[in-house]
């Protein structure tokens, strides 16, 4: 029996369908269309979960479909996974644009197409759980947009991040920054604690990880950086990615106004970046000195426990000592009584003596590992 969730197939190559539906259809309910316009109008008669859609088709293409998908509002929460043989990062990049949430390359693989289809559906479902936070939280940004100007965000984001805990703090405060400026992207921090991928709505999707992934491979120096129309920002531990943004200005039609509104944009975007970055290493300071504190105060524990244990050793050896010496005298108290001849006497005194040598020896084994404890813990105090 396929599972509730409806899925929309869409390719102008029918031995692709038929491959695609055979691989899904246990899983799903699917349905198969061939081109973008048909494709359209079945998405405003019916419901579907999620679209798997051809790039290079006659008529719209895959691009143009996924626009005209977003541009409706009833339908823009449909998440779409492309697949093309073109999987460039320029291709990608289209394909982000046109609002993808991943790219599939053909010829496909199956595992890797359920996969995709399930990590998006997931994403899907978590995004909605905390859409209504997210509007909350949006409004409330949106709000304050008119009462400060652009040093005034910038302010208000040193602010927040001042008193950030984690990195998800500092993502928060950041996307609320980038909100102010009515701009959108990604971002990656990269820290001792951990690794986070996040945009507005929550983890990224494949897609953004996958342009950040390339952002991250990029060794040529340069901190900012021109990606078709958008721009990426790559500064050690965080890496950002901002829609619309663009560098190359003289490309395209745009007034003086505008012009210079892009280049204010980008030296505010890179004064939240560097912000963020510093907060991020602050963090992963705070959080070296507590890991130092805690082993610092484990080596102490450690040595008080071996200082007392050295003590509970040392009692117990003059304690033995001291039985073992009583043993002897009594023995040799009773020798009288017992009628021994001197040479069965001198006999049991040495069987005495020989284990209470015995004894004695394996304490001081026991003292050579306590020595070498201690020599363990003065060694990780110098380290530490």
């Amino acid at each position: 029996m396929p599972g509730s969730s409806r899925v929309l197939l869409v390719d102008d190559d029918e031995l692709t369908l038929q491959m695609l539906e055979a691989t899904l259809e246990g899983a799903y309910q699917v349905t198969c269309v061939t081109g973008g316009e048909e494709a359209l109008a079945r998405c405003a008669t019916e419901v579907f979960d999620l679209i798997v859609l051809d790039v290079d088709m006659p008529g719209l293409d895959g691009y143009e479909t996924c626009r005209r998908l977003k541009a409706d509002w009833q339908l823009a929460e449909i998440p779409v996974i492309f697949h093309s043989a073109r999987t460039s990062i320029e291709e990608r990049l289209q394909g982000y644009a046109a609002g993808g949430a991943d790219y599939l390359p053909k010829p496909f693989d199956a595992a890797e197409l359920q996969a995709k289809i399930g990590l998006v559906l997931a994403g899907r479902d978590k995004q909605r759980e905390l859409a209504g936070q997210l509007d909350e939280v949006m409004s409330a940004v949106l709000s304050t947009a008119d009462m400060v100007g652009e040093a005034g965000v910038v302010l208000e984001y040193q602010r927040q991040l001042g008193v950030c805990k984690d990195y998800a703090g500092v993502a928060k405060a950041f996307f609320d920054a980038l909100e102010r400026y009515a701009l959108q992207g990604c971002l990656r921090i990269r820290g001792r604690g951990e690794n986070l991928s996040v945009n507005p709505r929550g983890l990224c999707s494949a897609l953004e990880n996958s342009i950040l992934d390339h952002l991250q491979t990029q060794t040529d120096g340069a901190r900012i950086r021109a990606l078709g129309a958008h721009t990426s920002f790559s500064y050690g531990n965080v890496i950002v990615f901002v829609r619309d943004l663009r560098m190359d200005r003289s490309a395209i039609e745009m007034d003086k106004a505008e012009s210079e509104r892009m280049g204010r944009a980008i030296d505010n975007v890179a004064m939240l970046v560097e912000g963020a970055l510093v907060r991020v290493a602050a963090l992963d300071t705070e959080m070296a000195a507590r890991e130092l504190a805690d082993v610092r105060h484990l080596v102490a524990m450690t040595r008080n426990a071996l200082a007392d244990i050295s003590a509970r050793n040392h009692k117990q050896i003059e304690e033995v000592k001291a039985t073992f010496e009583s043993l002897a005298s009594q023995v040799e108290s009773s020798f009288m009584h017992l009628g021994l001849t001197h040479s069965q006497e001198d006999h049991l005194s040495t069987i005495i003596k020989q284990h209470m040598d015995a004894v004695m020896t394996t304490f001081s084994q026991s003292h050579e590992v306590e020595q070498f404890l201690a020599r363990v813990i003065d060694k990780l105090s110098e380290q530490v």
